[in-house]
């Protein structure tokens, strides 16, 4: 068979080649250059960058690995400022050496002052000979450079904040493994005014202090720390929140958060403590999702899977909440102990003039059917009015689809006291329908 030794892929164009790039680690897109002259300078118009140390070395050979690491680093550096033009997102994954070196300090200021990059993630990497004390150091306004929108640091330590001084250009903030004083953390976020998206996986030297998260345009918040004094949150706009601290009570933990606090007062107040999410689903006009539905169900997905009970506020009469919450759910997968399921009656999406329906499925199976690696141990509906045929599907879909193991509780909405007759009718038909689960006990309270 005579094979044809053509290139055809070096005719394709930039933007084509490219996308074929784009699936190569760093690594292998730069060494492209040597296939031919046209490929020669393709890979320094790529977007992103992606560094891992750990795939180019054998990190747990000890007797050469300090150098190993210092011609790595030499080449990332090198490859970083062979790139043409701006970067949208670089990610580093180096050892501890380049932190204390200035290597890492080196690299930032080039990817943010020359490359102007978007989004920077930076891992500290922990190797077989890895011993405490991977303290970043970094100068005062790091990271403070107005193109930098989103920043990730994982596994450092951090004796002071003053590289995030004057921080107005943050959007998304991942501080993950991060060990520092309560203090060093509460100048870091109010450093931060701007932040929509926060994610807080911390420890402290010290547990004496308070934590104080107050910001007013935060949307999304995970909280995981260990032990301290107390937790203060305050934040207005806050959406989604998570929080997966097992010390917190009620006498420890204050939350100022209204569109949280609106449905899910009871999961703060409880004796019990349980790793909790609450989700606000919410849309704006023209029926445009909120800025932080994207980043929950694909950036955040990790963390929705950690927990087991979960908290959620939609408005069923609004087509768009209804396929939001039929995604978080997908992403969120695996058993859960306790959904709650807050129903929303003033569809805030709806503008002046315009009609709506009243949540009613225009044809069999237009909401949705659960995943079928979801298990839900129980689920507790609030306001439930009877009169809205949305909500009177979304329960028969629990009841029939055999996801729910336990119970099925539902709370009628006092609002409806009025129309006890169409309530029990709606009850009546959910009794009625053939269980997924024959062990589900359904009750109305």
């Amino acid at each position: 068979m005579r094979v044809d030794q053509v290139d055809r892929i070096s005719k394709l164009p930039d933007h084509v080649l490219l996308k074929i790039l784009g699936e190569l680690c760093t690594e292998e897109a730069v060494q492209t250059s040597i296939l031919s002259k046209r490929w020669e300078g393709v890979w320094k118009q790529m977007p992103f960058l992606n560094f891992d140390m750990r795939k180019t070395i054998e990190f747990e050979k000890s007797d050469l690995a300090d150098r190993s690491h210092d011609h790595i680093a030499q080449l990332i550096t090198k490859v970083i400022n062979n790139h043409d033009g701006y970067l949208d997102c670089c990610k580093i994954k180096h050892f501890s050496i380049q932190s204390k070196d200035g290597t890492v300090e080196t690299w930032i200021r080039t990817l943010t002052h020359v490359k102007h990059t978007k989004y920077l993630a930076l891992f500290n990497i922990r190797s077989r000979r890895w011993r405490p004390g991977h303290v970043l150091y970094l100068s005062p306004n790091t990271f403070s450079h107005p193109a930098l929108i989103s920043l990730f640091l994982f596994r450092y330590d951090l004796e002071f904040a003053h590289a995030f001084n004057n921080c107005h250009n943050l959007i998304t903030l991942r501080l993950e493994k991060i060990c520092a004083e309560v203090g060093v953390f509460n100048t870091i976020l109010a450093s931060c005014p701007s932040l929509k998206w926060l994610v807080l996986d911390i420890t402290w030297f010290s547990e004496r202090g308070c934590l104080k998260i107050h910001n007013n345009n935060l949307k999304l918040l995970h909280l995981a720390c260990t032990y301290i004094d107390c937790i203060d949150v305050s934040a207005p706009l806050l959406e989604i929140f998570s929080i997966n601290c097992t010390f917190v009570t009620r006498d420890n933990f204050l939350l100022a958060a209204p569109r949280i606090l609106e449905f899910s007062k009871n999961s703060w107040v409880a004796a019990e403590y349980m790793p909790h999410i609450s989700y606000n689903i919410s849309c704006y006009a023209q029926g445009n999702q909120s800025s932080g539905h994207e980043y929950t169900v694909r950036s955040y997905a990790y963390y929705l899977r950690c927990f087991t009970s979960f908290a959620v506020n939609v408005d069923l009469m609004n087509q768009k909440e209804v396929y939001m919450l039929k995604e978080v759910l997908d992403a969120w997968g695996g058993d859960v102990r306790k959904l709650e399921i807050f129903f929303k009656h003033n569809n805030v999406c709806k503008e002046e003039g315009e009609s709506s329906n009243d949540g009613a499925p225009k044809k069999k199976g237009e909401y949705f059917n659960l995943k079928a690696d979801i298990r839900v141990k129980e689920v507790w509906m609030y306001n439930f009015n009877g009169l809205n045929k949305g909500e009177l599907w979304l329960a028969s879909r629990f009841v029939m689809q055999g996801t729910m193991l336990k119970k099925l509780m539902i709370k009628t909405s006092s609002i409806y006291a009025n129309n006890k007759l169409e309530i029990k009718v709606a009850m009546d038909k959910l009794m009625e329908l053939p269980k997924g689960n024959e062990e589900l006990s359904i009750e109305f309270y």
